[in-house]
C-alpha cells in the first residue's frame, strides 16, 4: 500500500530490556533497497544521548518521539550505516506505555508523496498495530522464558532435594547403624560404605587412634587392594594429610593431592605411576577427644566440593559416638568377662578354702580389719566352747577378753590391727597358751596381708594342745620323781665320800685319796644334773617359785662375775662389764636371773679359746634394733632393758643355732670335752627368762664369735616421752 523504497524494523536485544550493559537496536526485519545488508546491521546505544547526536533512528528510540526529514544530512557524523544515500526519513517508535520498544524505519527516494501528513497518520496507526503485535510476541517470549528458567529451577531444586533425601537417607543409616549394632567393624564398613555411595568415590578409608603408639591405624578401606592397605596402615600425628587432620581437627578438602605440600606418595609395585586426584577428610572427635579420620578419594582433580565437606562433617559426629561406644562396650564386656572369670575363681577359692578349712584339725577364726569375726571352722568353736553362730555375732577381742582374762596382753588385738607388720614389713604375730576348759590350747594370733603388705584381716590360730602337754606333764613327773629318788642316795654317798676324805673314818692312802676325790666330784656332778631335772621339772610343770620385783642389774652381775672370776682367770679371759649409768631396773627373779647369767657368761668363759675375751653389755632396748623375731612378742608401750653376753670363742654353725636351747643339746666344738657340763643349762636359761616376761637369742658366727642377748621388762613400764 505505501510501497517505500526500505522498510525495516528494529528492536533492542532481549537482554537490552532487563539492563544490559551494552545495549543496542538491531534490524531484526528489512525489506526494500538494501534489506539484506540492514538485517545483519546493529547499533550501539548511547547510556545518554548528547545534544549534538543527529542520528534519527537513535534519537527516535531514545526520544520516544517520530523523526520526519524529507532531506536528511548525510555523513558518518550525522547518520548511521543503516542511511540509505539520496532517501528521506520517517521514523516512528513503537510505543508501549510511552516507552519505546523499536522503532519503524521507512526511507524514499520521493519523501512528500510516501511521508505526507495524511499518510504519517496511517503510518502511525500500522506502527500502533505493530507495536501491539510485537509487544505480545515479547511478552510470550518473555512467558516462555520464564516457563524454561522454572522449569529449569524446579528440575535443579528437584534434583538439589533428591541429593539432600539421599544425603539424609545416608545419615539415617549411619545413625541407624550406629544404634543397631556395636560391633565396631561392621561399624566402620557399613558407614564408609555409605558415605562412597553418596558420593559417588571408589576409594575410601577410616584410620582410628591407637592409644599406645599415638599412630592413626586402618581399620576399614575400601577400592584398595591388600598390598596397598599394608603399605600405609600406620601414620603418627602430624604425618600426612590424614596426620595433620588428627593433630588440628579440622576438615580439609584437598583438590589436587599432588599439588599439597602434606600429601605423601606411598610407593607401591609400579615406581612410575604416581596417586592423583583430590580428597576429602574430617575428624572424628567424641568428647574432645579425637578417635580417628574418614578419608574419601576420587581419581580427578577439583571433584569434591562443599556440599561433600558439609555431608562428612555431619556423618563424622555419629560414626565418632559409634566409635566411642563401641570401644566402651568391647572394654564393658571384657571387664566384665574378665571379672566374672575372677567371681568364678573367687568362688571356686572360697568353696576350696572353706573345705579345706573345715577340714582342718586346728581351730582357726577369721576376723575383718575391725576384729568382727568373719568365719570360724567347726574345731575352732569346739575349743572355744561355743557354736559357730554364736561366734559370728562376736568380735575377736571379746573373744580374747573371756579366754585370756587379765593375761589378754599377751595377744594384743588392737596393736596387731594398728600395727601389723614389724619396721622391716615382716608380719607380727603373737603366741601364748592358755587353759580352756580341759582343754590346753596354743593361740597365735597375726595378721591376714596381701602382697603389698595391705592388711584384710587377722586370723586366730588354735591348737589343742593337751595331748602333748599331758604326756609332757607325765614324762616330766618321772623325770622329777626319778631324779627326787637318786638324789637321796646321791647325797648319802656324797656325805659318806666326804668323811672318807676328810679322814673322819681313817687315815687313806694317796691312790685312796684320788679314788675318794674321783667319786666325790662325780657325786656333785650328778647332784647339779639332778637339781637341773628338778628346776626344769617345776618350770615345765608351772610349779616354779617367782618373786618378781624391781633389781638392779649391777648388782646381780657383780655375784655372778665374783662367783666366775677365777675361772675366768684361770683361762687368762679378759672378762669386761658395761653397765651406762641411769640404767632402768628390771623386772626379774633375783635367784632366777642370777642363773641366766652365770649360766650364759659360764658358757662365754668355757667355749673361748685361752687370752680370749668375754664381754657383758647392757642397755635400754631400741625396737628398730631387734631382729623381727623379737619384735613380734614386744609390746609398743613397755621399756625393756636389753643384756648381750659376748664372746671371741668357737662359734656356732649356722645349722646348729636353732637347737642350742634343746635340752641335752651340745655343739659340736673343739672345747666341747675340756669345758664339760650336761647340756641342760640353755634349756634352763630360756624358760626362766620368758617366765619373767623377756625374750632370748643368740647370733653367732663360726670361729669368730657368740653373742647371746636377752631382754626383761624394765621397772618402768610404760614408756614416757
Amino acid at each position: 500500500m505505501l510501497q517505500p523504497g526500505h522498510l525495516s524494523i528494529w528492536l533492542p536485544d532481549e537482554n537490552d530490556i532487563y539492563g544490559s550493559l551494552s545495549p543496542r537496536l538491531s534490524a531484526v526485519r528489512a525489506w526494500g533497497a538494501a534489506a539484506e545488508v540492514v538485517q545483519q546491521m546493529h547499533l550501539e546505544i548511547p547510556i545518554a544521548v548528547a545534544p549534538t547526536y543527529n542520528d534519527l533512528l537513535l534519537r527516535c528510540y531514545l526520544e520516544s518521539q517520530k523523526m520526519v526529514e524529507m532531506q536528511p544530512g548525510v555523513g558518518p557524523s550525522i547518520q548511521g550505516v543503516w542511511y540509505q544515500p539520496g532517501m528521506g526519513v520517517f521514523v516512528l517508535p513503537l510505543l508501549v506505555k510511552d516507552q519505546a520498544r523499536g522503532v519503524l524505519l521507512l526511507q524514499d527516494t520521493v519523501p512528500l508523496d510516501r511521508f505526507s501528513i495524511e499518510r504519517q497518520g496511517l503510518l502511525v496507526a500500522i506502527a500502533s498495530q505493530m507495536t501491539i503485535a510485537l509487544e505480545n510476541v515479547r511478552l510470550y517470549r518473555k512467558i516462555q522464558r520464564f516457563n524454561s528458567d522454572l522449569e529449569q529451577l524446579v528440575q535443579q531444586r528437584t534434583s538439589e532435594l533428591a541429593t539432600e533425601k539421599e544425603r539424609l537417607q545416608t545419615l539415617h543409616d549411619i545413625s541407624a547403624e550406629i544404634n543397631s549394632t556395636l560391633e565396631l567393624d561392621r561399624l566402620l564398613y557399613t558407614s564408609l560404605e555409605a558415605l562412597a555411595k553418596i558420593t559417588r568415590v571408589r576409594y575410601g578409608t577410616i584410620m582410628l587412634m591407637d592409644k599406645e603408639t599415638e599412630h592413626l591405624v586402618n581399620e576399614a578401606v575400601l577400592g584398595f587392594s591388600a598390598d596397598e592397605v599394608d603399605t600405609f596402615t600406620r601414620f603418627a600425628i602430624g604425618y600426612g594429610v590424614a596426620g595433620w587432620i588428627a593433630q588440628y581437627k579440622r576438615p580439609v578438602i584437598v583438590d589436587d593431592v599432588q599439588q599439597d605440600e602434606r600429601w605423601i606418595e606411598i610407593p607401591d609395585n609400579d615406581p612410575a605411576r604416581k596417586h592423583a586426584g583430590s580428597l576429602v577428610a574430617v575428624p572424628l572427635v567424641a568428647h574432645q577427644e579425637v578417635l580417628g579420620v574418614v578419608i574419601l578419594s576420587h581419581e580427578e582433580v577439583n571433584y569434591f566440593h562443599d556440599d561433600h565437606l558439609r555431608l562428612l562433617t555431619a556423618s563424622a559426629g555419629p560414626i565418632a559416638m559409634g566409635i566411642h561406644n563401641a570401644r566402651l562396650y568391647t572394654e564393658i564386656v571384657t571387664q566384665m568377662e574378665v571379672r566374672s572369670t575372677l567371681v568364678q575363681r573367687l568362688r571356686e577359692s572360697e568353696t576350696r578354702d572353706t573345705a579345706i578349712l573345715q577340714s582342718l584339725a586346728d581351730g582357726v577364726l577369721v576376723g575383718d580389719i575391725n576384729g568382727r569375726v568373719l568365719s570360724v571352722n567347726p574345731p575352732g568353736a569346739d575349743m572355744l566352747g561355743s557354736t559357730r553362730e554364736e561366734l559370728l555375732l562376736l568380735d575377736l577381742q571379746t573373744i580374747l577378753n573371756h579366754v585370756l582374762g587379765k593375761r589378754e596382753e599377751e595377744l594384743p588385738l588392737n596393736e596387731l590391727l594398728s600395727h601389723p607388720t614389724n619396721k622391716d614389713n615382716t608380719p607380727r604375730r603373737f603366741e601364748t597358751t592358755v587353759n580352756i576348759g580341759m582343754r590346753v590350747v596354743n593361740m597365735r594370733l597375726g595378721p591376714v596381708l596381701l602382697e603389698d603388705n595391705e592388711m584384710i584381716g587377722v586370723i586366730l590360730n588354735l591348737r589343742d594342745m593337751t595331748r602333748e602337754v599331758q604326756s609332757d606333764r607325765l614324762k616330766t613327773e618321772f623325770i622329777g620323781t626319778m631324779s627326787h629318788e637318786l638324789r637321796t642316795p646321791m647325797t648319802a654317798i656324797k656325805g659318806f665320800t666326804q668323811l672318807l676324805v676328810m679322814g673322819s673314818l681313817g687315815p687313806l692312802n694317796d691312790t685312796q685319796r684320788e679314788f675318794m676325790t674321783t667319786i666325790q666330784t662325780n657325786a656333785q656332778r650328778m647332784i647339779d644334773i639332778i637339781n637341773d631335772v628338778l628346776e626344769l621339772t617345776k618350770i615345765e610343770t608351772g610349779s616354779i617359785d617367782l618373786e618378781i620385783r624391781p633389781l638392779h642389774l649391777a648388782e646381780a652381775l657383780s655375784g655372778v662375775v665374783s662367783d666366775l672370776q677365777q675361772l675366768a682367770d684361770e683361762r687368762e679371759h679378759n672378762l669386761t662389764i658395761s653397765i651406762p649409768p641411769g640404767l632402768p631396773l628390771v623386772q626379774a627373779d633375783a635367784n632366777r636371773l642370777y642363773e641366766v647369767l652365770y649360766n650364759l657368761i659360764a658358757n662365754a668363759i668355757k667355749y673361748t679359746p685361752r687370752g680370749g675375751s668375754v664381754w657383758v653389755e647392757a642397755h635400754e632396748a631400741d625396737a628398730d634394733d631387734l631382729p623381727s623375731s623379737v619384735r613380734n612378742y614386744l609390746l609398743s608401750n613397755r621399756r625393756y632393758t636389753q643384756i648381750d653376753v659376748r664372746d671371741t670363742g668357737v662359734g656356732i654353725a649356722p645349722e646348729e643355732i636353732d637347737r642350742v636351747f634343746e635340752r641335752f643339746y651340745r655343739t659340736d666344738n673343739p672345747l666341747k670335752v675340756e669345758a664339760g657340763g650336761t647340756g641342760l643349762g640353755l634349756s634352763l636359761t630360756k624358760p626362766l627368762i620368758e617366765i619373767m616376761g623377756g625374750y632370748i637369742w643368740v647370733e653367732s658366727e663360726l670361729h669368730a664369735g657368740t653373742t647371746f642377748s636377752f631382754i626383761l621388762p624394765a621397772a618402768q613400764n610404760v614408756k614416757t616421752s
